[in-house]
Parts: C-alpha cells; sequence; structure tokens
C-alpha cells in the first residue's frame, strides 16, 4: 500500500521550518523571565561559534598612565596589567519531534499535518523553555556538567567562573549578603545596601532587575503597599505585568523556578545571553528510523549565560 504523500520526509521538514520562521526567533524566550529581560534589553546576542570556548574580554584594573603633566615632563608609557579574559563552554540542548506510522494515518491531508505539526512543536518549545528556565538559576553542574551554567555560580562570591579563581581574584566576585531573616529595605542587610555594593560607587552600574521567588516578591510588595501606583511598563520588547514592582529604577519580577530563599540584583550591562547563530533552534531534516514505525526531527541549541563584571552583580540569600 502507498504511504501517505503528504509526510515525505521533505515535506515535513520544509513545514517545520515554515512555521518556526514564521515566529519571532526571539519571542521562543518569552517564558524565561531572565532571557525576555535580558532580550528587551539587546543582551541576547547571536554569534557564530568560532571555538571551543567563549573568550570574554575583562578589565578589572584601571590604567596608571594617566596623570597630569605640564611642558616637557616625561610621560607615563609604561606597559599596563589589569586586561584577561574569562573562558565560557558552549551548552547544548536539543529535543525531538516525532510522528509515528499511526499518526501519519490518521491525520491525513495537509492541513491536519499542520495542526500537528504545531501541536508537537508547541510541547516542544515549553518544554525546551521550562529546561533553560530552570538552567538559568543553576550552577552548570547538572547532567555531568553539561547544563547550562547559571545565576547560582555567575552570582557567587565564592567558586570558579569563567575559569577564573575569586578565591585569589577578588575583583571578579560578586556581591553576596546572608540576610538570615526576613527581607529589609535598609540596613547592612538590606536591599539598599546591596544595591549601593553593586554599583561600587557609580550610579550608572546599579542593578537594573531584581528577580526573586514568588514569597519574597510577595514580602516586598506588603512592604511597599501604603506607596504603591500600578503602571505597564515596557523594556525593549518585553512586556511586564501591569503590577510589577519597582526599586528605585530596577524592575522587580518573580519566577517560579527561582532559587528559594534568594533575591538577586542583576545588571543588563554585565550580563549576556549567547546563542551560536547556526544553533539557534535549527531543524535537522526529518528521518525514518530503521526500526521504528515513524519519522524523527531533532531541533537543536548552543549558546551560553555569560557575565563579563561580576562585582557588579549580588544576591541576597537566606531570606525566610
Amino acid at each position: 500500500m502507498a504511504g501517505n504523500a503528504n509526510y515525505s520526509t521533505d515535506f515535513l521538514t520544509a513545514t517545520l521550518v515554515n512555521y518556526m520562521s514564521g515566529q519571532a526567533a526571539d519571542a521562543l524566550f518569552n517564558d524565561v523571565p531572565l532571557i525576555e529581560w535580558l532580550n528587551g534589553k539587546g543582551s541576547v546576542k547571536r554569534r557564530e561559534a568560532g571555538g571551543t570556548k567563549l573568550i570574554e574580554p575583562l578589565m578589572y584594573a584601571r590604567n596608571s598612565t594617566v596623570a597630569s603633566y605640564r611642558g616637557y615632563d616625561r610621560l607615563n608609557i609604561s606597559p599596563q596589567e589589569g586586561l584577561t579574559a574569562a573562558e565560557f563552554e558552549w551548552k547544548q540542548y536539543s529535543g525531538a519531534i516525532a510522528i509515528s506510522g499511526y499518526e501519519e494515518r490518521v491525520n491525513t491531508g495537509k492541513s491536519a499535518q499542520i495542526r500537528l505539526l504545531e501541536t508537537k512543536w508547541k510541547q516542544l518549545r515549553l518544554s525546551f523553555m521550562d529546561e533553560l528556565n530552570t538552567d538559568c538559576y543553576a550552577d552548570g553542574t547538572g547532567n555531568g556538567g553539561k547544563d547550562l551554567v547559571g545565576l547560582a555560580l555567575m552570582v557567587d562570591s565564592t567558586g570558579t567562573y569563567g575559569n577564573i579563581v575569586r578565591a585569589s581574584n577578588s575583583w571578579w566576585a560578586a556581591q553576596e549578603t546572608a540576610v538570615g531573616g526576613a527581607l529589609q529595605i535598609y540596613g547592612s542587610t538590606g536591599m539598599q545596601r546591596m544595591m549601593n555594593d553593586c554599583a561600587v560607587g557609580r550610579g550608572s552600574m546599579q542593578p537594573e532587575l531584581l528577580l526573586t521567588t514568588q514569597s519574597i516578591y510577595e514580602q516586598y510588595e506588603s512592604l511597599m503597599a501604603p506607596y504603591m501606583r500600578y503602571t505597564i511598563a515596557s523594556e525593549g520588547n518585553a512586556v511586564f505585568q501591569s503590577d510589577s514592582l519597582m526599586f528605585r529604577k530596577a524592575r522587580m519580577i518573580w519566577d517560579h523556578s527561582a532559587t528559594s530563599g534568594v533575591m538577586y540584583f542583576l545588571n543588563s550591562k554585565v550580563i549576556t545571553f549567547v546563542v551560536d547563530q547556526e544553533r539557534d533552534f535549527k531543524v535537522r531534516p526529518f528521518q525514518e528510523p530503521n526500526d521504528q514505525d515513524a519519522k524523527v526531527a531533532l531541533i537543536l541549541w548552543m549558546g551560553a549565560l555569560i557575565a563579563n563584571n561580576c562585582r557588579h552583580l549580588g544576591k541576597l540569600t537566606g531570606i525566610s
């Protein structure tokens, strides 16, 4: 018996690619609050993977040759230290869309096929986003070190990040304060102090986003209740809920995957979500396994979440 001509592997692949390209690529990240915010700030960057690692240039000390002079004074032309580079590993994720022979037979016709592919892609997209969202808060050790390196290691005062040991490079440490109690606005363990610590003396480098759990968000909301005004706010392409809160000029949002007891203080000027432009949810053609009555396509992604100046990032921990 002849197979369903509508289900040729070439046609299936073309249909899936066309359907995915009809959606804005950036919209694929709209279910991940951290990446959505970075995208709205222009900090999602697509690059070509030109090596086994991502090399991020860093500046950790000022140029000491800058000084006043007069007339025939000798000028300082001494070589400068203070420049180095962090090394980050590319991380890879994959998902599969499979169509069984049975599904092929009961979904005859192009329109039925497209509806089936849409449903399967939506399921895969949500699973992709859930996995990436969870890993955005992790330290990269999951799945044998193959998971995305997230905020748990990026925004920390210890450990090795970007192949730089913080114990011997204090300039590479993020700001970290243990609260050990309820959320506070003022004081040595309060939000105000952390904002100032992250700015490191420069108002322009104050955090722009406070990212936390629902319970901590609601703690802050109760503290601010007498002063609250609700507005609809947008940042670039990202539109936030009308009841999103502010602290100074920083927006506060919560995420169901956020780390319990932690409030992150983030700055898009120093964080980048890098995506390999050739693996930006790349569709591999549908193939027919030799031992299955099915057709399978792989969707591939490769990228990394990186920072180039951790001292402008911070977190309050142990919030009860």
